[in-house]
């Protein structure tokens, strides 16, 4: 039923006896993951400010990230090390990303970070209050609407190479505003299915080590939910 998170999706089927993981317990990992990613942020932006770091170091992060990100997800890597090193990359990435972002619009990566942890955090709330739930219905409507957003970014991305990128995606229009507003909603609705497939784990027993490979698909989630929020900042305050 959960197909629209993969990593989750696949390691559903490993059980074991004995100890037990919680979904405390995954997001406490989420937490220790996010913490590398912050201190690495920090420490990026920091470098970038006094001149120690240049400014290719985001573009380094982001391409290591990636590999780290396909050896996790398809060798099922539950080594917290491995995890960590990836959050490490994420944090190179992003620090670069919003410090630059931030440059020309001051304070947007401060907003971007507080929108980040308050959609996470409500749909959390929602969810364990069983306000949101991951219905049939829910479920095909987020996957359908993120196989969309993959197209639109891929047709985007053709449409660039040839010097013509999309103007709904890159733009600041009314059209372009909507659509990123729409995104970053889905990224964040995404969250109900990502919480129901690591119950629905759990409580088929599965292996305690897959806490920290669950940990790192609600990070792959939180990182492309910040970009999504940065995107739609910066086109808002592109218009003023």
């Amino acid at each position: 039923m959960f197909e629209a998170n993969p990593t989750i999706r696949r390691l559903s089927d490993e059980r074991v006896t004995g100890d037990t993981l919680t979904f405390n317990g995954v997001i406490n990992r989420t937490g220790i993951l996010l913490l590398v990613t912050g201190i690495t942020f920090a420490l990026t932006w920091n470098g970038l400010r006094s001149g120690d770091l240049p400014a290719g170091v985001g573009l380094i992060g982001s391409i290591v990230g990636l590999i780290l990100a396909l050896v996790i997800i398809f060798t099922r890597a539950t080594n917290p090390i491995l995890i960590g090193s990836y959050a490490l990359t994420q944090g190179v990435a992003l620090g670069t990303i919003s410090y630059f972002a931030n440059l020309r619009f001051p304070g947007i990566a401060f907003q971007a970070v507080a929108g980040t942890f308050g959609c996470f955090t409500i749909v959390l709330w929602l969810y364990s209050m069983k306000v949101l739930r991951a219905t049939p219905v829910f479920v095909k409507v987020i996957s359908a609407a993120l196989l969309g957003i993959m197209a639109l970014y891929l047709v985007d991305l053709v449409a660039g190479l040839f010097g013509h990128p999309l103007e709904m995606v890159r733009g600041s229009s009314g059209l372009s505003i909507g659509i990123s507003a729409v995104i970053v909603l889905v990224a964040a609705l995404s969250f109900v299915i990502d919480f129901a497939a690591i119950e629905e784990a759990i409580n088929e027993g599965v292996d305690p080590r897959q806490g920290w490979h669950f940990a790192f698909s609600l990070l792959v989630g939180l990182v492309w939910l910040y970009i999504e929020i940065l995107r739609l900042l910066s086109k808002l305050r592109g218009r003023d």
